[in-house]
């Protein structure tokens, strides 16, 4: 069972086949105003019991990703780059929330950030820079 998440969000539909490992994510707003929810079960903790780092981690490249292909009107991107944070441990029955933020664009990079919450508390943090498939 998942826990609840706030009010508003609908499933985001994911692109990526890796990206239904850590599945259902949530949504609400749109375009680059986007928020994403990541409600964590038993599935995306490590043997204490508290999230993985690998799931936050996809969880950052899934809604960072989507940001990107967002502000690219759905350009093909790859990771280039992404450096992370990890303050504070999420539970089970948590939900972490990020709203994406583009930070600068050039003709062939995208930089990203993301502050990661669960409660309005900053758990994570991740800076990603990525490239537009095709441009030098």
């Amino acid at each position: 069972m998942n826990p609840p998440l706030p009010p508003g969000y609908r499933q985001t539909e994911l692109v990526d086949p890796f990206e239904i490992y850590i599945g259902p994510v949530y949504e609400i707003g749109e375009g680059l105003a986007r928020r994403y929810a990541l409600p964590v079960d038993a599935r995306h903790v490590n043997m204490g019991g508290r999230i993985h780092g690998g799931a936050l981690m996809t969880f950052a490249d899934l809604s960072l990703g989507q940001a990107v292909w967002d502000a690219t009107g759905r350009a093909a991107v790859a990771t280039m780059n992404m450096q992370t944070q990890f303050l504070k441990a999420v539970e089970v029955g948590e939900v972490v929330e990020v709203a994406p933020q583009i930070t600068r664009r050039t003709r062939a990079l995208v930089f990203a950030r993301g502050d990661f919450t669960v409660n309005g508390e900053l758990v994570f943090t991740a800076q990603s820079v990525w490239k537009l498939l095709g441009q030098n």
